[in-house]
């Protein structure tokens, strides 16, 4: 999953909803709506069974080259695609840890994260506990790669489903300035300044968006920013 992650903005930009509002208003519907969980579905070995001889193959390359990050990074995204997400977890931990010569880290980070977020069970118990952990893991992949917008969306939607949305506001307004997906992740940030009653930065983020969504021709996202800036006073 990581690898596709990794194309630019296609979590936001391609699957990003416009006009669906969850009923609920928890943390993490608000981190849905913001940036909506992965649309993959795992592959079942049985109308795949190239995909179980590749992790079969790849768990035999792990044991036998251990310290081979390239080869560990494949079968983490081969366990992922296979959901088989404990597991993919622990190759996830495992080349994270390796910090010399592994240009994989900050990708089995933002790995982990996407699968704690969009896989993981709401009611799995561990579920706080791996979110904290998927955070700390998230700003040690900025650090390796502070320009990466895949990250910094991830780390919006983790404080945004942790009630944090001081934090998740700074990280969209990071993405914000470095993407190409203007007035959807504008409609999203008023979304949560009018639930935080800023009305004011609301309405700026809805004005400003508003000719761009016009310019795309999205009349959809137009009727939704008219519909926000209602609610502004």
């Amino acid at each position: 999953m990581i690898h596709r992650a990794l194309i630019g903005l296609m979590l936001a930009a391609c699957i990003m909803g416009i006009g669906c509002r969850p009923r609920e208003t928890t943390p993490q519907t608000q981190a849905q709506r913001v940036l909506p969980p992965s649309v993959d579905v795992p592959e079942s070995p049985e109308e795949n069974p190239a995909l179980l001889a590749d992790i079969n193959a790849l768990q035999i390359s792990v044991q036998t080259e251990p310290d081979d990050v390239f080869v560990r990074f494949q079968y983490l995204t081969a366990l992922d695609r296979a959901g088989r997400y404990d597991e993919a977890l622990d190759q996830a931990r495992t080349l994270g840890a390796v910090q010399e010569n592994n240009p994989y880290r900050a990708a089995a980070y933002l790995n982990f994260a996407h699968i704690v977020l969009d896989k993981i069970s709401p009611d799995d118990p561990r579920r706080p506990e791996l979110v904290s952990e998927a955070i700390q893991d998230i700003q040690v992949a900025l650090a390796d790669e502070p320009g990466s917008v895949p990250s910094h969306l991830a780390l919006g939607r983790l404080a945004l489903g942790v009630g944090d949305k001081d934090s998740a506001l700074h990280q969209l307004a990071i993405t914000l300035a470095a993407s190409e997906i203007g007035y959807q992740l504008r409609m999203r940030m008023a979304e949560i300044y009018i639930e935080r009653g800023d009305f004011a930065k609301a309405r700026a983020h809805l004005e400003a968006a508003k000719p761009l969504a016009q310019a795309a021709n999205d009349r959809q996202a137009v009727r939704q920013i008219n519909r926000l800036l209602s609610q502004t006073g």
